[in-house]
């Protein structure tokens, strides 16, 4: 028993001697990184020696940046490199703070970067990366302020998890495919969001109002401030209705512009109809006579004018010797005989005692 209490503490010592020996170096993970590359002839000075990777701030292997002695970043831009970027044979550089693969030849789907959750800045632009970005590519990076995706093949919706980033300030993702709508982004210190040259649509969110429209140029579907008004403002709460209540809502659109329609061709009619019959309307003579040889007439012209100037003009032959006027007629006693169209008849006895009507 006290044999194996004894014999504990050296096999805890000879494992932590184990596990120190076998510690991969910085140097094996890049090599390790540098062979998932082709074409990487750039990369000439990446090879096992004596020599730190990192002396200070001062690097002896091209493209690695370094701060106090550790790998802060890579930058391996402009080199014509291809193949695949293995990230997860760079989990184990914790200090790792930036990567930037711009300007090469690199093809594909986006590289998984989730798992380096220390990353501050990705720079990946002017690549022939392509096809749909997940939504959740970049969940988790939590210290992620940096994104450039510009230049490249990239289609589909911009994934969701660009738009939750905490950190992120500077964003580009023009020349691509993005389709759909723009997410709407929370972040309060959002600097750039470049989305210019893609197939976007819909209104701008509210939170990238305030951008530089060049942000926006080359996506024809894209409205709102700072750009030309949506032409409807009820398509937004439109989208969340369903199928069937979106065809409900048509058809009764329809049905409403054939209602007004037809109100609208009865209207016309009844005008026509009232203009028709206007033109129709006969002349009325009204006639009296004082004995069977003379008579005297009385002519209304226009029933319209006649509301509202009376005009009244007695028709008589020259040799008429029993004559009267209004003042006359307004004498006598009359009596209602009927009434029609154009008004009611009367009859009355003139004070010569001719009768009139």
């Amino acid at each position: 028993m006290a044999f194996r209490c004894q014999l504990q503490p050296f096999i805890l010592l000879l494992f932590c001697m184990v596990s120190i020996s076998y510690a991969v170096s910085d140097s094996e993970i890049l090599l390790k990184f540098k062979s998932s590359l082709t074409n990487h002839t750039a990369l000439k000075s990446w090879k096992n020696n004596s020599k730190p990777i990192c002396d200070g701030k001062r690097t002896n292997w091209v493209g690695v940046v370094c701060q106090e002695g550790s790998i802060l970043g890579l930058k391996l831009d402009n080199m014509g490199l291809s193949g695949t970027i293995d990230s997860n044979a760079l989990i184990a550089l914790s200090n790792l703070r930036t990567l930037s693969f711009m300007n090469n030849n690199f093809n594909g789907s986006v590289p998984k970067f989730n798992k380096l959750t220390g990353l501050r800045s990705i720079y990946l632009s002017y690549n022939r990366f392509s096809g749909h970005i997940p939504g959740n590519a970049f969940e988790g990076m939590v210290r992620l302020n940096k994104l450039y995706l510009s230049k490249n093949r990239f289609t589909g919706p911009i994934p969701a998890s660009v738009a939750t980033l905490p950190k992120l300030w500077d964003l580009k993702l023009d020349g691509n495919r993005f389709s759909g709508k723009i997410p709407d982004f929370k972040q309060k210190e959002l600097h750039v969001v470049d989305l210019s040259n893609n197939q976007l649509e819909g209104p701008i969110p509210s939170s990238l109002r305030k951008m530089n429209p060049d942000m926006f140029a080359g996506n024809k579907g894209v409205c709102g401030a700072p750009l030309k008004p949506c032409e409807s403002t009820l398509a937004d709460p439109n989208d969340n209705i369903g199928p069937y209540l979106k065809k409900m809502i048509s058809i009764w659109v329809i049905e409403m512009r054939i209602v007004v329609g037809g109100f609208l061709l009865l209207a016309i009619v009844a005008f026509i109809v009232i203009i028709q019959r206007k033109k129709q309307q006969p002349t009325l003579i009204v006639k009296a006579s004082t004995n069977p040889k003379t008579e005297a007439g009385l002519k209304v012209e226009d029933r319209a004018s006649a509301a509202s100037s009376p005009k009244l003009t007695f028709l008589r032959d020259e040799d008429d010797r029993d004559k009267f006027d209004l003042p006359d007629l307004l004498k006598g006693s009359a009596e209602i005989l009927g009434s029609g169209c154009f008004g009611a008849s009367y009859k009355t006895a003139l004070p010569m005692g001719l009768p009139w009507w």
